[in-house]
């Protein structure tokens, strides 16, 4: 049996396109090596076993905490070496991240064949390192390549899960109704992404009551924010007194309801990361507002590149009011038939078993 090693940071960005992978590299024996995350237990329950590899933050500004994370980078890299050496893969498979750096430093020692995969627009600091080991770089954007030059490049968008795909071809009444929602009315999902976001939340908290006039909400607040946002909607009794409040529908985390989220929804309100991939995929229309911390603004670049599709209206979060909100929500819902088919003529839903058969064919001619 073939041995895959699958390494990436710890977002769900970077986690749920190894498991995606995974799943069809069902003919090998897949091992996570990375720093233990809040979806470790959705790496466990993949079938897949963990080998813990620290993970140093990696600054580019000047700090004393540089030092003891010089340390520990060095500490991980003798792990990874211990671990991937008794492991022994025929080949890794990388999605990025800090916590991927010193796995592959492991894997180039030992000669193992490395395949990594970039989701935006603009490459990750390890990627562009690790990158110029690769023997096949995977791409989620076009432009990408550019940072890979000399170097084997597919793009093949982001690799997407069965359990989120699992709702992509049903009737988003059969889904609305799944969530106990009216199927008549147009419906909102709500997403920051795996973590949240606490700005996105704070302002559909604050024109909530509106919008339950006219939609039903879906909403994944993320468990940093949860809580407030709770007590939040408490003090909207009065308001939502008139039974709007059963129009809403919010949860920390989505988890395996995240289908039916997309497939019910009649637009998204998202960031613009790999979660592009994943609304592209159930056709939908979507409103962008890019993270501005995310490194190189590639989040920007991302909504900029697929708004110019036609099938995204991006919001820049400096400029998002409630009334730039409900205006972008309005024009959305409008236009969700058109801005839905340019979602489906971008969508790349083959993209983890195209990359699983690429794996596939290095480890083959070894």
């Amino acid at each position: 049996m073939k041995r895959i090693a699958l390494t990436g940071g710890g977002t769900g960005g970077h986690i749920y396109p190894l498991i995606a992978v995974a799943e069809h590299l069902t003919e090998c024996e897949c091992r996570y090596f990375g720093p233990r995350t809040p979806f470790s237990e959705a790496i466990e329950k993949a079938g897949m076993r963990i080998s813990p590899i620290a993970s140093a933050k990696m600054r580019r500004y000047v700090s004393l905490m540089n030092a003891v994370d010089g340390i520990k980078f060095l500490w991980s890299i003798g792990q990874a070496l211990v671990k991937i050496g008794i492991f022994w893969p025929h080949a890794a498979f990388s999605k990025g991240g800090p916590g991927a750096l010193p796995v592959l430093i492991a894997c180039r020692l030992y000669g193992v064949p490395i395949i990594v995969h970039e989701s935006d627009s603009v490459p990750g600091l390890v990627n562009r390192i690790t990158g110029k080991w690769a023997k096949i770089v995977e791409l989620g954007w076009e432009g990408a390549a550019q940072w890979f030059s000399n170097k084997e490049t597919r793009v093949i968008g982001v690799p997407l899960r069965m359990e989120t795909m699992q709702w992509a071809k049903s009737d988003p009444r059969e889904a609305k109704s799944a969530l106990g929602l009216d199927p008549e009315k147009p419906a909102l999902f709500v997403t920051g992404g795996s973590q949240g976001s606490a700005r996105i939340n704070e302002l559909i908290m604050e024109i909530l009551p509106e919008l339950l006039t006219e939609y039903e909400v879906i909403h994944q607040i993320g468990s940093a924010t949860y809580g407030k946002c709770m007590e939040r909607l408490g003090t909207m009794e009065k308001e939502l007194s008139d039974g709007r409040r059963a129009n809403y529908r919010a949860s920390a985390f989505m988890g395996r309801d995240m289908g039916k989220a997309y497939a019910a929804a009649d637009c998204v309100i998202s960031r613009a990361g790999s979660a592009i991939f994943e609304i592209a995929a159930y056709g939908k229309p979507s409103i962008l507002i890019p993270l501005p911390e995310a490194a190189n603004d590639h989040q920007r670049m991302n909504a900029e590149k697929y708004a110019a599709t036609g099938a995204a209206i991006m919001l820049e979060e400096k400029d998002m009011t409630p009334e730039s909100l409900k205006s972008a929500i309005k024009k959305a819902i409008e236009n969700r038939e058109t801005m839905g088919s340019a979602a489906l003529a971008f969508a790349k839903p083959e993209a983890a078993q195209a990359i699983a058969g690429d794996i596939m064919r290095i480890v083959g001619s070894i």
